[in-house]
């Protein structure tokens, strides 16, 4: 019987001499490196020798070794390899600093660390890069709110989360329920229902907003991310449907408007294709009257509603004049240094305009001589339209000026692409009249890395602030450590960092009382009405990535 060789065991691999003579010939500069230090050390010792000590123990370094001999205790190659690195470095380091040649003696066989010779010399020091991140880092025991709007949250954790994406019938029905009448989970009434008060209804209550319009073959949300497109939508074809469709959103947002007057709603959004609005009721945030941010806007908008009498502020733009060292247009204001640059252009283009007078030209045919173009074109605000410097801040009676200035402004409503003839998006955490009742998408799932198993819980669509408080809160209760990152509307990052001043400030607990009917419980109405950037300085007032540990927070605005 032949047996077939290549079931029988292979012979084991050949090593080229080349290979030997390289590996000999490295040993060799390592050991050569070494002798060198060792030498020069010696030399040192010479200099001023040692009472007892002769020349033959200071040479024993520098001794050759026999290569025909044999060691008992052999050791592997990687261990032989570091012992000689690890001695060339110390005989380096006794070199640099002979004063401390007694310490460093006592460490031979240890890792050298040269970050401290370095830093004596230099008058610094460091410290580990664990210690470093902790005293760099800043917890909280509070999460601040963060008023832009949310595109995508995505939850980690090393524990199973008490979460699932597919709900029961009991859940759906009882987190419906909740939501729409405004039902805490923690008040003490709840004693004599029959709701689920498990961990999945709650998370689905969390996960349910109102929204007009509902049109679920178009993206209303968000408006940035739609693509141009040539093709012209239903309602941008069809008047009477585009008509029909502003009148029904007319009303939705004179609800909307109604309610924040007698704080029954803390806030709600207007996302427009060109900019987004937020609403919020007097003592969110600080503040002690009805106010509204809108981000980005144009000069064109602006014009607009100066021309609709709207009083309004750039607190931005200003700001930035004055850091600038431009102090005297940051006095002024926007509205001020505009008309004084516009009176100057005008005086100029008065003058080419009767210079080619009385040459007898028609000035009809220079119609860059009209003061209002000529202001309109040279004077531009390139730097900050479409920009989060261009925010604008209305409050008081003029929320009213500003709600009838949307509702018949042509800039709301896109005239081309899909969502041509469409109204802008409003968002809303409590009922409205024509508000549809919308839910997050959840995904769920399950990591494996490094070894360790991650589950991770994702909730997709327009997440407002009171949503994420509300997550983070449920998950306190059964979670010691976890974080989340989240994307945010890039357009709606300056509403958070808006600080009113602090003369102006509301009284907290008068403000959190205000809002008792708002829809939201007592722990997110505190935070609600909390003034951004009073105790977390050293923060930012946006995050992307939140982590929570020992009941404390921290977070950064940087993935």
């Amino acid at each position: 019987m032949i047996m077939n060789r290549d079931s029988s065991a292979k012979s084991p691999a050949w090593i080229r001499p080349e290979d030997v003579m390289k590996v000999r010939k490295l040993k060799a500069k390592r050991k050569a490196l070494q002798a060198r230090m060792i030498s020069s050390t010696n030399t040192l010792q010479i200099l001023a020798p040692v009472h007892g000590q002769t020349n033959d123990s200071l040479g024993q370094g520098v001794k050759r070794r026999n290569p025909f001999k044999c060691s008992p205790n052999k050791k592997s190659k990687l261990d032989d390899d570091s012992n000689l690195d690890i001695t060339s470095d110390a005989s380096l380091f006794r070199l640099l600093n002979p004063s401390e040649g007694k310490d460093s003696s006592s460490t031979t066989g240890k890792a050298i660390d040269f970050s401290s010779f370095f830093n004596k010399e230099l008058g610094t020091t460091t410290s580990s890069p664990v210690d470093d991140g902790a005293s760099k880092q800043t917890w909280t025991h509070k999460l601040v709110v963060d008023w832009s709007l949310k595109t995508k949250i995505r939850f980690r954790s090393l524990k199973p989360l008490p979460w699932k994406h597919n709900f029961k019938t009991s859940e759906e029905a009882s987190g419906t329920t909740g939501f729409v009448r405004c039902l805490s989970s923690a008040s003490e009434e709840n004693e004599d229902r029959t709701l689920d008060t498990s961990a999945n209804a709650k998370f689905y209550q969390c996960c349910l907003i109102w929204q007009h319009p509902n049109l679920p073959w178009l993206q209303l949300f968000p408006r940035d991310n739609v693509k141009i497109s040539s093709q012209t939508g239903l309602f941008g074809n069809d008047q009477k449907l585009a008509d029909s469709l502003h009148a029904e959103w007319s009303e939705s947002v004179r609800s909307l408007h109604q309610l924040l007057r007698v704080r029954q709603c803390p806030y709600f959004y207007m996302c427009g294709p060109t900019f987004t609005c937020l609403f919020r009721a007097a003592g969110v945030a600080g503040i002690s009257q009805m106010h509204a941010l809108i981000s980005p806007t144009t000069r064109g908008f602006r014009e607009a509603m100066k021309n609709e009498d709207i009083e309004f502020e750039m607190p931005f733009h200003n700001a930035s004049l004055v850091k600038g060292g431009s102090e005297q247009k940051g006095e002024l204001g926007e509205s001020d240094s505009e008309d004084q640059l516009g009176t100057e252009l005008e005086e100029e283009g008065e003058e080419a305009k009767s210079w080619l007078e009385d040459l007898g030209v028609e000035t009809s045919q220079f119609p860059n001589l009209n003061p209002s173009r000529v202001k309109l074109e040279r004077v531009k605000y390139k730097n900050i339209d479409s920009t989060p410097t261009s925010l604008v801040y209305v409050e008081g009676m003029e929320i009213q000026g500003l709600v009838n200035f949307l509702l018949n402004s042509r800039s709301c409503i896109s005239t081309v692409g899909p969502l041509a003839g469409v109204p802008p998006t409003l968002l809303s955490p409590v009922a409205f009249q024509g508000g549809s009742l919308k839910t997050l998408k959840t995904k769920g799932n399950t990591i494996h890395q490094d070894g360790e198993t991650h589950y991770s819980m994702e909730v997709m669509g327009p997440i407002m602030p009171h949503t994420i408080h509300q997550l983070t809160s449920l998950l306190c209760t059964s979670l010691d450590e976890f974080s989340f990152s989240c994307n945010p509307v890039i357009a709606t990052q300056s509403f958070s960092k808006y600080k009113c001043q602090e003369d102006s400030c509301a009284p907290q607990a008068f403000a959190q009382e205000g809002l008792v009917d708002c829809g939201l419980d007592s722990c997110t109405r505190s935070l609600i009405c909390t003034p951004p950037g009073t105790k977390e300085l050293e923060l930012p007032l946006t995050y992307r990535e939140v982590t929570y540990k020992a009941e404390k927070y921290t977070w950064s605005n940087k993935l």
